[in-house]
């Protein structure tokens, strides 16, 4: 990724680390909430490789050969946006090749091959390191993801399965992200003083910032869902955790 966090963005993930300390000194205990796809992981990886399974499945050579010659990293958001931008736009094989991907992207098999975007795990263990309880607030569903989803969190040097870390996943594939997570902010606020809210989704970043008034919302500013809200004020822009 070519663009750099500007000042602006360095100096809230400071605030980030002074707002825990300065709970912490307070006898209070702080937490910060990371969701997982686009905001902490980059997982072009996982799709550039279901799509690759796809057309060496299909004998789809054209497109393998474009996919070998694409970058894996920092991917649309949409399936038939990536098949574009390589020149493909056949609705029957923007159709295949989605619902290949919709198939294998939402199960633990390919977790692995995500990467942490530029200074995530770093600044994850700084945070915990400060004293801070670690929130890995995921639109991935717990039936399907939660082994890989700890395994990858595991490998890539993020705390979890210690104490002062929850992976909170959705119960099911089909709650809506948005209902799953403004739910799911009643049991964190119990977990302590929220000081910072990470998403890539502009409704959630919205949702953190009217729960968590005195917290530092982050968006990053990777990928998105299509007819996203606009953000509301006071929300830094990110492009990943890189200080």
């Amino acid at each position: 990724m070519n663009r750099k966090n500007d000042a602006v963005a360095i100096n809230a993930l400071d605030e980030c680390i002074a707002k825990a300390r300065a709970t912490v000194a307070r006898n209070q205990t702080p937490v910060v909430i990371f969701d997982l796809d686009h905001t902490l992981f980059d997982n072009g990886p996982r799709t550039w490789a279901i799509l690759v399974d796809f057309a060496k499945a299909t004998g789809k050579n054209e497109l393998l050969k474009s996919l070998e010659s694409t970058s894996k990293y920092n991917l649309p958001y949409l399936i038939g946006d990536m098949l574009a931008s390589m020149g493909f736009h056949d609705p029957e094989l923007t159709r295949e090749a989605f619902e290949w991907w919709k198939d294998r992207f939402f199960i633990d098999d390919w977790i692995h091959l995500d990467t942490p975007l530029p200074g995530a795990t770093d600044f994850a263990n700084v945070m915990f390191d400060v004293g801070c309880t670690l929130v890995y607030l995921t639109g991935r569903d717990s039936p399907n993801m939660l082994v890989g989803t700890a395994s990858s969190l595991r490998t890539h040097g993020f705390p979890v399965g210690l104490a002062h870390t929850a992976m909170v996943l959705k119960p099911d594939f089909d709650t809506p992200d948005l209902d799953f997570k403004s739910d799911a902010t009643q049991f964190i606020s119990g977990l302590g003083t929220v000081v910072a809210a990470f998403d890539n989704e502009p409704a959630n970043c919205n949702l953190f910032r009217e729960k968590y008034p005195d917290a530092v919302v982050g968006f990053l500013d990777t990928a998105m869902a299509p007819n996203a809200p606009p953000l509301q004020s006071h929300i830094v822009h990110l492009i990943d955790f890189d200080r």
